[in-house]
């Protein structure tokens, strides 16, 4: 994969399911709303627009995966970008947008399914049931709601793309 990601180390891994340790890592979010898609789009070209040097640096920041999604209930919806790692809460660029915030994810500990085809509704749910199965039979603890994970540009032949559903672990 050429994009940079997250590191993270699996604790436990059992066939389509890890449990994974992340090491700390800053990201830019915007709340955006409507539909999954249509909130997706519009995040991205916001955050998009603030790698591209739409920041107070004027800046160009590298892209890097995945492209996160989570809920925030009635067509609202938390898309966010991984910032680099060679950036930390101190030297990352502010955003020239004020509706975009640099968060920093200590300790983030997840449960994560992965799997390949379109990032679409009906494979999200479906992975999703799959995974709050395997929680609830583990009895795990987890933050809700889930976030979507993607990993591929739109033009990825969908046998090859990389999507996650996650759920972050209560410890």
């Amino acid at each position: 994969m050429a994009n940079e990601q997250p590191d993270y180390k699996v604790i436990k891994k059992d066939n389509e399911f890890e449990i994974r340790q992340y090491t700390n890592f800053l990201t830019a979010t915007v709340e955006t709303e409507g539909g999954r898609d249509e909130a997706i789009s519009t995040g991205f070209r916001i955050l998009f627009k603030y790698i591209s040097g739409e920041n107070k640096n004027k800046e160009s920041i590298s892209m890097t995966v995945p492209v996160m999604q989570k809920s925030l209930g009635d067509k609202n919806w938390n898309i966010s970008f991984v910032v680099p790692k060679k950036f930390d809460s101190k030297n990352v660029p502010q955003p020239n947008n004020q509706n975009v915030k640099i968060n920093n994810n200590p300790d983030f500990k997840a449960v994560v399914i992965t799997f390949s085809g379109l990032f679409s509704n009906d494979n999200i749910k479906e992975n999703e049931i799959k995974i709050r199965n395997y929680i609830k039979a583990n009895n795990l603890r987890i933050e809700e709601p889930p976030i979507y994970a993607g990993y591929n540009a739109p033009w990825t032949i969908w046998f090859l793309k990389r999507n996650e559903v996650l759920f972050k672990l209560i410890n």
